[in-house]
């Protein structure tokens, strides 16, 4: 998934993923082919195959979506719909493999860099029957158990299981009713270039305790941290950074951190202004960034009144020196 505007995050998605699309809300934003590919072709508007299961993504603390469909070839396959915090939505179907009833497949993860705020990771995928229990096995040795649920009509159980952000998933073991190990899915961990990689140039204390530095892992992004830990991060454009995945100027980008706001925004600004749901403001001024890399200014600030400031909806508006309004942009509640 690559969300664009409010939060630019590396998302681990299954190995083969069918096309993505749009759906509306927020800032997700997908790449697009300029024409129809056979791949993408088969998996056009997969047929659903019973219903929907709808259950909270712990990523986001939002819904997330998990149904069966048949791609236009036959093939079952397993869909999903991801909500984000800033209310955009994607749907994608995994390419396979093919669902028959005689195994168990790993579908993906909400695993991502940097870590989901909430500092939990869903893991989801597909069931045989048989199948009575579902254990996460972790890089250290802990397991963790997971849940079973079948929509009804549905071929087959879809498997979940929620694991600490940070603690690699080496193995998943699925169990009949007996206790009896029956099949065992070897998983490398994902791997993501900005976790291990060293600025560019020397990084910029902000307030509320975050340093922000310029990566090229190779594409240039800004990665925001909070005692040595990446919190967040923004994709630099070539040319001009304050621009969404379709090419569109941006007045600003934010990120938030628990009771941290912060982000990049226009050389003219001087000053962000949030107006949070219940009306409280709070204010942070702005600084140049020092490494050439577009001429944007950044800001930080903290506020105590709610951890999550899409849930509530907020307004963002940017001042000039003189104290001058240049911008507004309002951001509808997404929970």
């Amino acid at each position: 998934a690559l969300v664009a505007g409010v939060c630019v995050v590396a998302v681990a998605v299954p190995a083969a993923v069918t096309v993505t699309r749009e759906t509306g809300g927020g800032d997700i934003a997908t790449v697009v082919t300029a024409s129809p590919t056979p791949f993408e072709d088969r998996f056009r508007d997969p047929t659903p195959i019973g219903k929907r299961l709808t259950i909270d993504n712990p990523s986001e603390d939002r819904p997330l979506s998990l149904w069966y469909a048949r791609a236009k070839d036959g093939a079952v396959v397993l869909c999903r719909r991801y909500t984000s915090r800033a209310g955009g939505g994607t749907e994608s179907c995994g390419e396979g493999p093919v669902i028959d009833g005689t195994e168990s497949t790993d579908q993906g993860s909400t695993e991502s860099f940097p870590p989901p705020v909430t500092g939990k990771v869903l893991h989801y995928g597909t069931a045989q029957a048989g199948i009575a229990r579902v254990v996460a096995v972790l890089k250290e040795g802990a397991r963790v158990t997971g849940t079973l649920r079948t929509p009804q009509g549905a071929p087959q159980a879809v498997w979940t299981v929620t694991v600490p952000a940070g603690e690699p998933v080496t193995a998943f073991e699925f169990m009949d009713g007996e206790g009896k190990t029956v099949e065992r899915i070897e998983r490398r961990p994902a791997m993501f270039p900005e976790a291990d990689a060293e600025p560019a140039g020397s990084t910029v204390k902000m307030p509320g305790d975050l340093d922000v530095g310029l990566y090229e892992t190779p594409d240039r992004s800004l990665i925001w941290k909070l005692e040595g830990r990446a919190v967040a991060m923004h994709g630099l454009s070539p040319g001009e950074p304050l621009v969404d995945m379709g090419g569109r100027p941006m007045k600003v980008q934010l990120r938030e951190h628990g009771d941290r706001w912060f982000g990049i925004t226009g050389p003219g600004t001087a000053r962000v202004v949030l107006v949070l749901g219940d009306g409280t403001t709070v204010s942070a001024a702005t600084r140049p960034e020092p490494w050439k890399a577009g001429g944007f200014r950044m800001f930080a600030g903290t506020q105590r009144h709610t951890d999550d400031v899409y849930a509530e909806g907020f307004k963002l508006i940017g001042y000039d020196r003189d104290g001058t309004e240049l911008w507004r942009e309002s951001h509808a509640p997404t929970r």
